[in-house]
């Protein structure tokens, strides 16, 4: 049995273990401050867990730092938890290339949310509550990424879905957003049961939950090839909830019901990036399990082509950001099955800074014109210039220009990609050109033409956090606009620690050196051809919905057929809620349910007290109140007795 606080320390030990728990504690003390006391002081609690943020930001620059000076070393801090049999479970944080880089890149984006929320949830009755969910959500998601075994990162992992239903439904007076929530919540859980079913699995085969334990079990070949194969499908089951991989995506779209600056944390730096995270931080069971990995390969294409597709046809301009992300998150697991760990990685880390700086613009836009309606708006791009440039930027970098973030990332996707897998390059390559097509549709849309009015009709609650004037809009205020350019300079510099695969000899100091395969080197050919994809769908975009050259009512009525099959999303929400939850739960399960309710549960119960009723009529006669027949009774009884133990012991 460990000694309790008897820690052990890996390779790095210039990082304080107190450091790395206070990175968590700090956001979780917040959340507990301004649940206890704050409630009535609504400022007050949005300092707070500001202040507490900051402070978890800079403490995780320390640890990175520490971390580079350390070539990417790894230390582990584990404490014994409780013991109950042969389990034992430890309380322990782990702090490496891959951890350093998440926890700045959490931290980050969280901060700057949070400070651009205080322009736009201004004057919101639940104001304090915003905050205090917010911080119990950044303490959920910085735990799991410092866990250092699953049962404690499974902990964290729930507790990130608890908070993004929170967060989805915060204005739960309209049914939409509690509607979203419920659905959120409730797909998610499907994925998370395959994460369960893979940590018991781990436990009884391998009798461990420490994450390097688990590694070099699957790399020694300790375990079966069946045993690691279900256990990476397993882990992969979770991440498909989480990350809203096909087919478990269609939670993320309607989760836009929840307040803009929680869409722009959940779909750059929490919920959706900790399924990428799960599988990237047991990359050494994807090597170990071959078919696992082209499962996940192959989920990751179709999610790249299906979020893709449905941004297509959006007019909602956060939903079309909502299906960007889905097939962004496809690129990361479709990198995953092609060996490129450190790559997925690096993209995880770019689309933080251009997503959140996508999400944070169309808060802007929508605080201004009151819809996210793109046919209500036009003509922005003089009206708010700084939202305009950044929101270009992001979405340059989105589609992978050179020389911006997105460019080097997912130049390094497609060349994984045409290195190991020709048909998934193929995948990328076209649903890169859709990407370029269906993001400056956006643009063109919000941005050029003329205004239109915009319109008080959309997802959010208009009385919360609307102070323009939809006739007249204009640029939101600095407390807004500034964590925009912030992130601007992210989608611009980020990219750069690519070059000389500094990033990549970082985060693959995470994993065993057996684990890794050679990246392939920088292809002139690949960056020019992805280049050329991502100016071709530009192109397209302006022709059609800016120069009007092809209508795109023509397009649709051609592609009709393809276009309603889109506009339905694929009809996958139909077969859901209609033949899933209304047939299957409503006339199956519930039918079900009630007829064990009727002949299990009530069956047992009256069936108990029948017995006791019968079998009280019968004894009763005994009771006559004649000694006599009291004492052969008992007479009876001892030689009953008697005959069993003679029968038990014979002489």
């Amino acid at each position: 049995m460990t000694e309790l606080f008897a820690a052990a320390s890996g390779e790095v030990p210039g990082i304080s273990e107190a450091v790395l728990w206070a990175i968590i504690v700090a956001p979780l003390a917040a959340f507990t401050a301004i649940t206890l006391y704050l409630r009535k002081l609504p400022k007050v609690a949005g300092y707070l867990s500001i202040a507490a943020i900051a402070g978890s930001f800079v403490l995780s620059l320390i640890t990175l730092v520490d971390v580079l000076g350390a070539n990417g070393g790894i230390a582990i801090h584990t404490h014994e938890w409780f013991q109950a049999g042969p389990l034992e479970v430890a309380l322990g944080v782990r702090i490496d290339g891959l951890t350093a880089v998440m926890l700045v890149v959490v931290s980050s984006v969280s901060l700057l949310v949070q400070v651009y929320s205080q322009g736009y949830m201004e004057g919101d009755p639940g104001y304090g509550r915003y905050y205090a969910y917010m911080s119990l959500f950044i303490t959920a998601m910085l735990g799991l990424v410092l866990a250092d075994n699953l049962f404690m990162l499974f902990i964290f992992w729930e507790l990130v879905g608890l908070s993004s239903y929170l967060l989805i439904g915060f204005w739960f007076h309209k049914p939409s957003a509690a509607a979203a929530a419920k659905k959120a919540f409730i797909v998610t859980r499907i994925g998370d049961l395959g994460l369960l079913a893979a940590i018991l699995l781990i436990w009884t085969r391998g009798g461990t939950f420490a994450i390097d334990q688990i590694h070099d079990l699957a790399l020694a070949g300790t375990l079966g090839g069946t045993t690691i194969t279900l256990f990476g499908l397993g882990l992969f089951a979770g991440a498909v909830g989480k990350s809203a991989q096909f087919p478990l995506h269609v939670w993320l779209p309607d989760a836009m019901e929840g307040p803009t600056p929680v869409s722009a944390l959940i779909h750059a730096a929490t919920m959706v990036a900790a399924g990428v995270y799960l599988m990237a931080r047991f990359f050494p069971v994807l090597e170990a399990a071959p078919d696992a990995r082209e499962v996940v390969g192959w989920i990751g294409a179709a999610t790249v082509v299906v979020g893709a597709s449905l941004a297509l046809v959006q007019t909602d301009l956060k939903r079309v950001l909502a299906y960007s992300t889905i097939s962004q998150l496809g690129y990361m697991m479709l990198a995953l099955g092609v060996f490129g760990y450190a790559v997925a990685i690096f993209h995880l880390f770019t689309h933080a800074f251009f997503k959140a700086l996508l999400f944070l613009g169309s808060g802007s836009v929508n605080h201004a014109t009151n819809t996210f309606d793109m046919r209500r708006m036009g003509g922005l791009r003089t009206l708010m210039p700084i939202t305009f440039w950044t929101f270009l930027i992001g979405t340059l970098s989105l589609a992978g220009v050179f020389p911006l973030a997105g460019f080097w990332s997912k130049d390094e996707i497609l060349l994984e990609a045409w290195v190991n897998n020709k048909g998934l390059y193929t995948v990328a390559a076209i649903a890169s050109f859709v990407t370029a097509l269906y993001m400056f549709r956006a643009i063109f849309m919000t941005f050029f033409g003329e205004y239109k009015g915009g319109e008080a009709v959309d997802h959010e609650d208009e009385d919360s956090h609307f102070h323009g004037d939809p006739a007249h809009p204009h640029e939101s205020s600095w407390v807004m606009t500034v964590p925009l350019l912030i992130l601007t300079a992210g989608a611009i510099a980020a990219g750069w620690w690519a070059w000389g695969k500094e990033f990549h000899h970082f985060v693959e100091a995470a994993v065993p050196a057996e684990a890794l395969h050679k990246a392939p080197d920088f292809s002139y050919w690949i960056a020019i051809t992805s280049s050329l994809i991502a100016v071709a769908g530009i192109g397209t975009a302006w022709a059609i919905y800016h120069r009007g050259l092809v209508s795109s009512t023509e397009i649709r009525r051609i592609a009709f057929p393809l276009a309603a099959l889109l506009e339905r999303k694929f009809f996958l929400d139909d077969l859901y809620e209609r033949a899933f939850a209304v047939q299957a739960f409503q006339r199956g399960w519930n039918r079900l349910v009630e007829q064990f309710d009727t002949f299990a549960v009530d069956g047992t119960v009256n069936g108990v007290g029948w017995v006791g009723q019968q079998s009280s009529r019968v004894l009763r006669h005994a009771q006559t109140g004649q000694v006599q027949l009291y004492g052969a009774g008992i007479a009876a009884g001892v030689f009953i007795v008697a005959i069993i133990v003679f029968i038990a012991n014979p002489l």
